[in-house]
């Protein structure tokens, strides 16, 4: 019997802002944004749960691998990085912090 392929991630969209998981791409609007991929890893685990916050704790575990052991105020580096690529050039404020919860993506 044959197989079928692997199936390709469905593209994200929240708001203007898309993402491509299979390409890691994103895109706001017509304009392509590039990421590292750790950057996309972030955005995508946020954009998974548009409007739900997420913890540290819960971006660490999607964005980085289970042994990682070191500080976790990492996510808010990564996430000022997000802030200056996928809001700040947009006149956006779509990545929202939830102080004491985490961060939120909204529409």
């Amino acid at each position: 019997m044959r197989r079928g392929g692997t199936a390709r991630p469905v593209s994200i969209t929240v708001g203007d802002l898309s993402l491509d998981p299979a390409g890691l791409r994103c895109r706001r609007g017509d304009t392509d944004i590039a990421l590292t991929p750790k950057e996309f890893a972030v955005l995508h685990g946020l954009a998974r749960r548009p409007g739900q916050i997420l913890s540290k704790r819960e971006l660490l575990a999607q964005a980085w691998d289970f042994a990682y052991d070191g500080d976790p105020n990492i996510v808010e580096v990564y996430i000022s990085a997000l802030r200056r690529k996928i809001d700040a050039p947009f006149g956006r404020a779509s990545l929202v912090t939830v102080r004491g919860a985490g961060y939120r993506l909204d529409s």
